[in-house]
């Protein structure tokens, strides 16, 4: 009948037989797992002569798993902490299994949590690029596509195009058209145009090696050359590592490998090498045959090649991670004006959300980041955070104090959707339910009688002026 099931050497040897290595389960006996209060809960609740005549496995699982979500938010000690290192960007990815967060702290060099404290008064909305006269900026990229059966000019650099042309969008906003309704200029995107962190556009301005009069032309750039995955542009261009690129003939999912100087003499200005999955699936494969990863035409005169950093990027957001210090408000006269600043910080008092120099942060839940003030960049952060206790299967557990709390829910979510039930049966469960759970948060708040009296203790001291 005893409930321990595993012997003392495995509970601190674990399977491989080796203490603290890993593979230990130390504490689990304060747990119970969720199928076991399934089971039980159908053992006790379900049945001939029981509260609950009949109901299926299903049920009592989906009944459970929304209680141990519930009871999560406000009654287990389901906060997960998360440490992070703010890189340059001053951005954190939320967690996977993130719900809402309970505090966030700065490590500081003694291994001491300092509090962050949210900019409530700034986020990262949502932007879009504007033209000249504030309108909305909408992208017209496109280009023909080289069918069979297209003759190539020298002297234009350009394709002469069959009559069976197709016209393809290649722009950041492309929504995957082939054909303009009238057959004939480029296609206008159907999106608006976000604002992002980098963006560069190269224009096309002619093919490689073009002579006039037997002399070469300084043309912008030449995509394809050597291995098929480089490009050269004539003069030096804004682009860096890791920005996606897009133009005609360029696969999707393409980015920049590598940046360098150029080595053709028809472009000495720069040189770039493309990847993408296409091209590092075929490399894997053995390079056979065409890389399929490889871009499918020369440049086209008149189109563009786009280079662009894909993280959006808000006027207020740039604005406030380049202020050099955002935690404190009121020691930065770039707020307010000078005599406004007197007024805040002196006259009407300084705001306590503000007297800490510790940093700040707001959460965007939209692009799901968090945001940093900047001078937490290179530093640790812990983010303390809510998850709902359902993300994996080690985590469907339930501390036994709130076991019968389980139970209670579990049984008046059943009755209270079903047809024909007495209302004063489920009235009952009902205030069951909000007392097992008021006894389940009072047994988790781990209240020790010696810990209280020491901090109430310290209440009395005596603080001399």
């Amino acid at each position: 009948m005893g409930l321990l099931n595993a012997s003392q050497r495995y509970y601190y040897e674990g399977a491989d037989g080796i203490q603290n290595s890993g593979d230990e389960n130390y504490g689990n006996y304060q747990f119970t797992l969720l199928t076991d209060i399934i089971n039980q809960f159908i053992i006790a609740y379900v049945g001939e002569d029981k509260i609950i005549s009949r109901a299926r496995r299903t049920d009592v699982a989906f009944h459970a798993m929304r209680a141990l979500q519930e009871l999560s938010f406000d009654t287990f000690k389901s906060s997960k902490a998360l440490e992070y290192t703010v890189p340059p960007t001053l951005k954190m990815p939320l967690p996977q299994d993130y719900v809402n967060y309970v505090k966030i702290s700065c490590v500081d060099k003694d291994g001491i949590a300092k509090i962050l404290y949210p900019a409530l008064k700034t986020s990262n909305p949502t932007s879009y690029q504007q033209n000249a006269d504030g309108s909305y900026k909408l992208e017209t990229n496109s280009f023909i596509r080289k069918t069979a059966g297209g003759v190539y000019d020298p002297v234009t650099g350009t394709y002469s195009i069959p009559a069976s042309n197709e016209y393809e969008e290649y722009g950041i906003t492309a929504t995957g058209r082939k054909s303009h309704k009238d057959g004939v200029g480029d296609i206008k995107s159907n999106k608006l145009l976000p604002k992002f962190a980098k963006e560069t556009r190269v224009a096309v301005t002619g093919a490689s090696r073009l002579k006039t009069n037997g002399q070469a032309t300084t043309d912008y750039l030449a995509y394809g050359p050597g291995s098929g995955m480089q490009i050269n542009f004539f003069a030096e261009q804004d682009i860096v590592v890791g920005m996606t690129v897009y133009g005609p003939g360029i696969p999707k999912n393409t980015t920049v490998a590598t940046v360098g100087d150029s080595t053709s003499g028809n472009f000495p200005g720069m040189n770039i090498t493309l990847t993408n999955p296409a091209h590092e699936q075929w490399l894997l494969d053995g390079s056979i045959g065409v890389d399929p990863g490889a871009p499918t035409n020369t440049q086209i005169t008149g189109e563009e090649l786009i280079f662009v950093d894909l993280n959006k990027e808000s006027g207020s957001w740039s604005k406030y991670k380049s202020n050099s210090n955002t935690s404190t408000q009121n020691s930065n006269d770039d707020y307010e004006d000078n005599i406004m600043y007197q007024n805040e910080g002196q006259r009407f008092g300084i705001d306590p959300q503000f007297a800490q120099d510790n940093g700040s942060y707001f959460i965007d839940n939209n692009s799901g980041h968090i945001y940093f003030s900047s001078n937490i960049s290179g530093k640790d952060i812990v983010l303390d955070y809510i998850s709902d206790s359902l993300g994996t299967d080690e985590e469907m557990i339930v501390h036994k104090f709130a076991e019968e709390a389980m139970y209670k829910c579990i049984a008046h979510a059943i009755l209270a959707t079903r047809a024909n039930t007495p209302e004063y049966l489920v009235n009952r469960f009902k205030k069951e339910k909000f007392a097992a759970k008021r006894v389940a948060k009072l047994r988790l708040s781990n209240i020790k009688i010696e810990e209280l009296s020491q901090i109430l203790r310290g209440k009395s001291k005596q603080i001399k002026h």
